[in-house]
């Protein structure tokens, strides 16, 4: 027996609900993988360009430090060295650099961008000669470790990455 008064199927063309949400359902769990992916490389990318900006700043430290006549490079390296970690916007030759460039109205937007790109970074500079604790006169160590922060806020997801360079003494 029947309980159904009106059991005609409505004969208008469309989909039911039920058919409608499952349709939903199985588009939401194809969709997901995508989804997932693009955040993903997304959170990639991020950490490969925080990487890249470690590089260049700990290159352009050793590049400073190069550059110089032997002497001046080790008196700038002491200077340099003094064991604790130092902000990459506290940076002299480059607060300097920023100063004396003739960018007017473009500076402060630069100098904003700087700071958030470098906010959480920081290096430290160490110099080693043999004898330890002595001033050379072939060669020296200079090393440059760079670290920085992955996730704001959290000082676990700290990275970091180290160049050494040695300077050779260019008159011996």
């Amino acid at each position: 027996m029947s309980i159904c008064i009106d059991c005609k199927r409505s004969s208008r063309p469309g989909m039911t609900m039920i058919e409608l949400l499952v349709g939903l359902v199985v588009f939401s769990f194809a969709i997901l993988p995508i989804l997932n992916f693009t955040s993903t490389t997304t959170r990639s990318t991020y950490i490969t360009g925080k990487h890249l900006m470690a590089g260049k700043l700990a290159s352009s430290i050793l590049d400073r430090l190069l550059s110089l006549p032997f002497q001046e490079s080790f008196v700038e390296g002491k200077k340099l060295a003094t064991g604790q970690a130092i902000k990459a916007m506290d940076d002299e030759s480059l607060t300097k650099l920023l100063e004396s460039q003739p960018l007017a109205e473009g500076l402060k937007v630069l100098q904003d961008d700087l700071e958030k790109s470098f906010r959480f970074f920081e290096y430290k500079v160490s110099l080693e000669t043999d004898p330890p604790d002595s001033n050379p006169e072939k060669m020296f160590l200079i090393s440059v470790m760079v670290t920085w922060r992955i996730e704001e806020g959290d000082e676990r997801s700290r990275q970091g990455m180290i160049l050494e360079c040695v300077k050779y003494n260019e008159n011996q």
